[in-house]
């Protein structure tokens, strides 16, 4: 209560978005005019795209650091940085060095996030990577699930399918619900030269290993279209963990999260008449094993559509990144490091991505959303 109260009471931070592709997304989240904070401006080199964002925005667009008026307190980075090619890295350090808040869009390699690391703390501000995902609600469902379950019960296994694009907030994601990703190796994937050839590009290729000291399995798409690096992802984020008790799994980047567990009959090897269902069913029903659910979902059952996550998830995430820059204490920083260590370990571990040309996504068939209308109550 008050944590709002202040919120409510202290002026709102000014900030800035720097790029207008993926910094849309901010740019739309700040245009809400949450408390909190106040959008005052894009940073970008003036393409049609962000003139034509200014103006409808009705804020100011600068194309150069040092064109930024005093009072700016956060930037927003959403643009590529040094690793993909990109001049994010760079301006990010030229506005912690104007003394401004930088939440910056990943991925950074770590020795970028250590010397921006190094630089805030040298000015006197804060330094945050946003990788977005674990911030949106059904992120927030699965790491809270998974933290509160490590407080009584070890992990058994880990198990990720995502893509070269997604690996690393991948990572984050679990990151935050084990605490950490040490102790961490990887195997190198296993040769597919002896294999018979697909129609199309190999789709994963598999790596085992340990994460927080974690048996883990990761399937990691390992092609890019040359043209279009930022699509074309099979799977975005799939991610399982648990143990002999049950697993939870976030099913796709928004949803749903579902836990469940295998079958279990504790009497299932006895030869007498209370191992039988149909003789002893009364107290086989009521064991525990066989009353919980076999898959409960948390939250909504049907995940949103894009154009709802592009409304509502997605500014909840954003806001919750900013939220999270500027709180007390400082964020634990060491954290990104450590993490894009890891990250870089696997990527190495796969070698280079496949390069390749696709087209775009045909519809899927049959179709999903008439599929379960039509088969919501069948068998039951």
């Amino acid at each position: 209560m008050n944590a709002d109260k202040n919120l409510a009471t202290r002026p709102p931070r000014k900030v800035i978005v720097c790029g207008t592709r993926f910094g849309e997304h901010y740019l739309a989240a700040l245009a809400q005019q949450r408390p909190g904070y106040q959008l005052c401006g894009i940073l970008a080199r003036g393409s049609a795209r962000s003139v034509a964002l200014a103006r409808q925005l009705d804020i100011p667009l600068y194309r150069q650091v040092d064109q930024l008026p005093a009072d700016i307190d956060i930037a927003c980075v959403a643009v590529r940085t040094s690793i993909v090619g990109g001049d994010g890295t760079r301006l990010a350090s030229a506005l912690l060095q104007r003394g401004i808040h930088v939440l910056q869009e990943h991925p950074l390699h770590p020795t970028d996030t250590q010397r921006l690391l190094s630089t805030a703390r040298e000015y006197g501000v804060r330094y945050q990577i946003n990788t977005l995902y674990p911030h949106l609600p059904a992120g927030q469902r699965f790491i809270q699930y998974v933290r509160q379950g490590l407080t009584q019960q070890p992990l058994w296994f880990i198990e990720m399918t995502t893509s070269l694009q997604l690996l690393y907030s991948s990572l984050d994601i679990l990151g935050r619900a084990l605490g950490g990703l040490a102790p961490f190796a990887v195997s190198a994937p296993l040769s597919l030269e002896t294999l018979p050839r697909p129609a199309h590009p190999w789709p994963f290729r598999s790596l085992q290993g340990v994460l927080a000291g974690i048996p883990l399995s990761l399937h990691l798409q390992t092609y890019l279209d040359h043209r279009d690096l930022d699509h074309h992802s099979l799977v975005m984020h799939r991610i399982s963990c648990g143990g002999p008790q049950g697993n939870i799994l976030l099913a796709n980047s928004y949803g749903p999260v579902v836990w469940s567990h295998p079958i279990y009959a504790p009497n299932y090897q006895e030869d007498g008449a209370d191992a039988s269902y149909l003789l002893n069913g009364e107290a086989l029903r009521s064991s525990r094993y066989n009353r919980q659910p076999t898959a409960i979902t948390f939250g909504p059952a049907q995940a949103p559509s894009l154009n709802e996550a592009v409304e509502e998830d997605i500014p909840h995430a954003i806001f919750r990144a900013l939220d999270e820059l500027m709180q007390e204490p400082s964020p634990d920083s060491p954290h990104w490091v450590q993490h894009g260590q890891t990250w870089l370990d696997i990527m190495r571990a796969v070698g280079q991505p496949v390069m390749t040309e696709l087209a775009p996504p045909c519809p899927p068939f049959p179709d999903p959303v008439f599929y379960a209308r039509e088969h919501a109550h069948a068998g039951r």
